[in-house]
């Protein structure tokens, strides 16, 4: 019980605290990522600093370390992939990747981490979230609108697709409501912006102003 309630997510929590973004551009560019750009040390602000290979090598790290812990925790400890234990390991290494130790309590907006655990969790739910995610931002040019929206459609694929959403998979809806607010509530200077028709748009010169921040 220690390992599963406890151990767990706490280890989980401090994986999801390693901030890649800020670990590659110090490495490879010597920079401080917080001080360019958006300040944030989200893959999109790493892509805007430092060019969309380096943008999606943190991308797809970010997501492995949200991957990672719910899967090893998962098929040696768990045993269930909705026990409220595996489910803890989620909030851990997102909240981790929110809010991680190593930075302050100063993160991302977790799409990429909250990707991870959810690509163990409920792949199909997660797949058409992200078709959301490509077809949103195909049209708008928004990726912040397309990371709101995703997080929606993914609340509303579980509810609709999942396994027993209120009985055996309660855990797994809350969890999913859970990330689905707490993403958006990070994106609200985006909201801000997209109601003010300043958010910047892909493929357009970055404008930095003071409540500007990264989206992943």
């Amino acid at each position: 019980m220690f390992i599963q309630n406890i151990l767990g997510p706490i280890i989980s929590y401090f994986i999801g605290s390693i901030p890649f973004g800020f670990l590659i551009a110090r490495m490879v560019k010597g920079i401080d990522i917080r001080k360019v750009g958006s300040g944030n040390p989200g893959a999109t602000n790493v892509t805007r600093i430092m060019g969309k290979p380096y943008g999606i090598l943190v991308f797809i790290l970010d997501m492995l370390k949200g991957f990672l812990p719910v899967f090893i925790f998962n098929r040696y400890f768990a045993g269930n992939e909705h026990s409220p234990s595996l489910i803890l390991c989620g909030v851990g290494v997102i909240c981790g990747h929110a809010f991680p130790v190593f930075l302050s309590f100063k993160g991302g907006k977790a799409v990429a981490t909250g990707c991870g655990v959810f690509l163990w969790l409920a792949p199909l739910p997660l797949m058409i979230s992200v078709a959301a995610w490509l077809l949103t931002v195909a049209i708008s040019r928004y990726i912040s609108l397309g990371s709101i929206l995703s997080s929606i459609v993914l609340v509303i694929c579980i509810l609709v697709l999942g396994k027993d959403p209120f009985g055996q998979g309660l855990y797994l809806t809350i969890f999913s409501i859970f990330i689905s607010a707490l993403l958006i509530i990070r994106h609200k200077s985006n909201i801000r912006r997209l109601l003010n028709g300043t958010e910047n748009k892909i493929g357009k010169k970055f404008i930095a102003d003071a409540s500007t921040s990264s989206n992943l």
